[in-house]
């Protein structure tokens, strides 16, 4: 609700906006400070305020006049429209008790949106099809025979006959999600088509890095691969005669948040998704924004599924990796309940949704080490030291192994040199790190 002393056409900003975003309500004859002094023509005023509406606004209204501490007032409703409007070619929207301009990314959205499509539905002139990976697509089309939801008859088929099948060629043109489903390397070309994986200490000091930029159809997997194989330490477990390895987050729910921001993000601007693995937390962070009248509260109920890129979705249904939509939020809670770690929290800033994992605050049992063999006793030790405490000093080590600082130097020099050890962050403050 918004409420205005007097009537001005500078109010059909507030009155666009509305019919933008969630509908509202605007009294004329009310101050800021809810003083009531009524319209002093209200039958004059009556007629003027459809008259702007009408003249300037394509948005159903209702104006009517309402009595407040016994004066009169003209209380304007606005319903929420089926489709954007503008003002002078300008879009409005409320965010809170404001108006504001749409502008930028998130207008091209809103224009694409008014014409009930989206920024990977939109045909392209910088890729043609025989640019695409031939890998890429036999993967795509694999996956789909064995989800069993793509038939043969389509498998079979060429590589054009394929994609008109899932909607991702306008005329003799791919779309965007065709090219960015199925180039070798799409961030060249859409520079937000990329994952990076970073790994950070807890003073944010970036240690090593990662950029996954392969066909969107892979990119789950190999950011799955990388970040399971290289950045998560997991501890091997046996399953009768079968060593499984064991990380400290759920996997289920780590992949299910990797489908949801390769799948939902936006494409059409320049940034791209980042995945920040600390000591006790990951981040993953994604351009893209909830839709219009969302809030998180939502996000965690129920609700129907919004497909931010169609075309994606579908693909990555047909190839089993998202096997119904909506539901993936409750089952990351769910997992992340049954590992005993806090549930997934979800930031929402700046056009980003980021979705964060953590592990319980306290940790009683260091992680079983696996260490090679061949290593000394003394080096053996360490290695056991650093697991219980990445920021033990040589003076340290020296007091438990009862040894020289040069006996205790040459060691750490070995187990560098093997590969077993790296030392992060500056000489004073920083920490060792097993990489085993």
């Amino acid at each position: 609700m918004e409420r205005k002393e007097s009537w001005s056409s500078d109010w059909l900003k507030t009155v666009c906006a509305f019919a933008n975003t969630e509908g509202g309500v605007l009294i004329i004859g009310i101050r800021d400070n809810g003083t009531v002094i009524g319209v002093k023509d209200p039958h004059y005023v009556m007629k003027l305020i459809p008259d702007d509406i009408r003249n300037k606004l394509d948005v159903r209204t209702s104006v009517k006049e309402a009595i407040e501490d016994g004066k009169t007032c003209i209380r304007i409703t606005v319903e929420k429209g089926n489709r954007y409007i503008d003002l002078d070619g300008i879009f409005y929207k409320r965010v809170g008790s404001t108006t504001q301009k749409v502008t930028g990314e998130e207008l091209r959205s809103w224009i694409l949106s008014n014409m009930n499509m989206t920024w990977t539905d939109l045909p392209t002139d910088r890729v043609k099809l025989e640019r695409l990976s031939q890998d890429a697509i036999k993967f795509f089309v694999k996956k789909g025979l064995a989800s069993k939801r793509m038939s043969s008859i389509v498998a079979d088929s060429n590589n054009e006959s394929i994609l008109r099948n899932y909607e991702m060629m306008h005329g003799d043109m791919l779309r965007n999600s065709a090219a960015i489903l199925f180039l070798e390397q799409p961030a060249m070309i859409y520079t937000s088509a990329s994952v990076s994986i970073g790994e950070f200490n807890d003073n944010d000091i970036l240690l090593r890095l990662d950029e996954i930029d392969c066909p969107i159809v892979m990119q789950p997997d190999r950011v799955m691969d990388k970040l399971l194989n290289k950045y998560i330490k997991g501890v091997d477990e046996f399953v009768g005669l079968m060593r499984v390895p064991k990380y400290p987050y759920p996997e289920k729910a780590l992949r299910e948040a990797i489908l949801n921001s390769i799948c939902h993000r936006d494409y059409s601007g320049v940034r791209q998704t980042y995945v920040k693995v600390y000591p006790s937390r990951i981040e993953i962070s994604n351009p893209g924004r909830l839709p219009d009248g969302w809030t998180a509260e939502k996000l965690f109920g129920q609700h129907d599924s919004v497909l931010t890129n169609p075309a994606i979705a579908k693909a990555f249904f047909a190839m089993g990796y998202i096997e119904r939509f909506g539901s993936g939020i409750r089952m990351m809670r769910e997992e992340c309940r049954a590992m005993n770690i806090p549930e997934p929290e979800y930031n929402l800033e700046d056009g980003r949704i980021e979705i964060v994992f953590r592990l319980p605050e306290k940790k009683d049992v260091a992680v079983p080490l696996r260490l090679p063999e061949g290593l000394t006793a003394n080096e053996a030790k360490i290695c056991e030291l650093i697991n219980e405490n990445a920021g033990i000093t040589v003076s340290e080590i020296m007091e438990h192994l009862k040894v020289s600082e040069s006996t205790v130097k040459r060691a750490l020099r070995s187990l560098t040199k093997k590969g077993i050890i790296i030392r992060s962050g500056p000489s004073q403050g920083g920490y060792w790190k097993l990489l085993v």
